[in-house]
């Protein structure tokens, strides 16, 4: 009991140093990641000494679902569902060139009728970024716990657990080029989690590392190009799920904008990222079918006239299944949207997603795992509004729609909602990489 006294005293004693020490100069160096922290620390929410805080209410789709299952249960299960999280950031300035960046993102999901959904969650992550001359390094690492959607293939909310290690090394060889090397290591568990007699452990606990190699041209300071080469390992860990275990080999090109999404819109100027490329699955166990060809995420918006905005977005990647006798499958969705700001404060968007989840065709195809899947269809209409600095709220409807291609039965879903946001967000470092898990947002990639 003394020990815990002692350290939570010592823990109030750091933190209340670092709120009162002088100011220090978060060093940047002259890396664009560098002048990006110096960017992250500066618009801290609450400053006070060597500490800058970030802290956000969130709450999302206060409101009805008129299917949670989306027709997984065989039949419709409405509900009134509510998620709040609190995510805070916390960052201290350790020496002039030296940032520890903590955050933490709690959340409760409640539905009302069906208790058995209700959950807490919780994404912790932590990381140290170095910020010298020419080279900027960032060594991290993380554990979640969320039940959460699984996959399209299997539309339902299961406990999963991940633990992540990861480092971000980036050379500036020049103000127009730079080097980086990104590495990933992420454990999944599923504990206990069942569906349908189905052990979700054995089927799915696994291991992925990947490694990457990323080359950044930046010709106009507007743009930031990279090529980036990645190799994947991923290792099952029951010895029934083992002829799933898969290298990858992946080589992407793109683009990411650096302009600031406070900016004024203008038309003609295009703000988002693009990551395109080839990549190979390569199954281990000879007796499965690879999987190969386009991937990528694309999510890019452009001024078309004084007031509106169109936005194009498309991804495709590997997912492993959740079924035992399949081993992969791919996710791929596409689509538009527009957006038209009625004043500084007010706004009125809509977007359209069309997609697919289709199993690789073996040489046999008489395993039942093989063709396409599902196809879905969302719209997606959003009216928001910025009441304060701090202060944003939205109403959002949705209509779903996705057909079993193999019986053709169709799905409908339809959900409302009120959403608010009090404060400031996390607001991690923009990079258009960050491992196979680039899309994770609770990793802040």
């Amino acid at each position: 009991m003394k020990a815990t006294r002692s350290l939570a005293a010592s823990v109030l004693l750091v933190a209340l140093w670092l709120s009162v020490a002088p100011r220090a100069a978060f060093g940047q160096g002259s890396t664009w990641a560098g002048v990006g922290l110096a960017r992250m620390v500066e618009s801290a929410m609450w400053k006070a000494g060597s500490l800058r805080v970030n802290a956000d209410l969130e709450i999302r789709d206060a409101g009805y679902d008129s299917d949670i299952y989306y027709g997984f249960a065989g039949y419709s299960v409405p509900d009134g569902t509510i998620s709040t999280s609190f995510p805070f950031q916390l960052l201290f300035s350790l020496s002039k060139k030296i940032v520890l960046d903590v955050f933490d993102i709690p959340r409760y999901d409640f539905y009302l009728k069906t208790k058995s959904e209700r959950a807490w969650n919780n994404t912790f992550h932590g990381q140290v970024h170095f910020a010298l001359a020419k080279v900027y390094l960032r060594l991290g690492g993380g554990y979640a716990n969320n039940r959460q959607r699984l996959s399209q293939e299997l539309y339902v909310n299961i406990r999963e657990k991940t633990s992540r290690l990861d480092a971000f090394a980036l050379w500036q060889a020049s103000k127009a080029a730079s080097f980086a090397v990104v590495f990933d290591r992420v454990k999944f568990d599923y504990g206990n989690a069942e569906f349908g007699g189905m052990d979700l452990a054995e089927t799915l606990n696994r291991r992925v590392d990947s490694l990457e190699f990323v080359t950044f041209f930046q010709p106009d300071p507007r743009f930031r190009f990279f090529v980036d080469g990645q190799y994947g390992d991923f290792v099952f860990d029951a010895a029934t799920s083992q002829f799933k275990n898969t290298r990858s080999y992946a080589l992407f090109g793109g683009f990411v904008s650096i302009i600031q999404e406070d900016s004024p819109n203008r038309t003609g100027r295009i703000v988002g990222s693009a990551r395109l490329g080839y990549m190979k699955f390569d199954v281990r166990d000879v007796g499965q079918t690879d999987g190969s060809g386009l991937v990528g995420d694309v999510d890019l918006t452009a001024g078309i006239l004084r007031l509106t905005t169109a936005r194009i977005f498309y991804s495709k990647g590997f997912e492993f299944s959740v079924f035992s006798g399949a081993t992969f499958f791919v996710d791929q969705s596409y689509g538009m949207g527009i957006s038209r700001s009625f004043s500084r404060r007010t706004s009125l968007s809509y977007d359209l997603t069309f997609g697919q989840n289709s199993y690789p065709r073996s040489a046999t195809d008489g395993d039942g795992f093989s063709g396409v899947l599902y196809r879905f269809t969302t719209h997606r209409m959003s009216l928001s509004k910025t009441l304060s600095r701090y202060l944003r709220i939205s109403l959002t409807g949705t209509l779903g729609r996705r057909v079993t291609a193999e019986t053709g039965q169709a799905w409908k879903r339809y959900l409302i909602g009120v959403s608010l946001d009090f404060g400031t967000p996390i607001n991690p470092i923009s990079t258009p990489i960050g491992g196979l898990l680039r899309s994770s947002p609770e990793f802040g990639n």
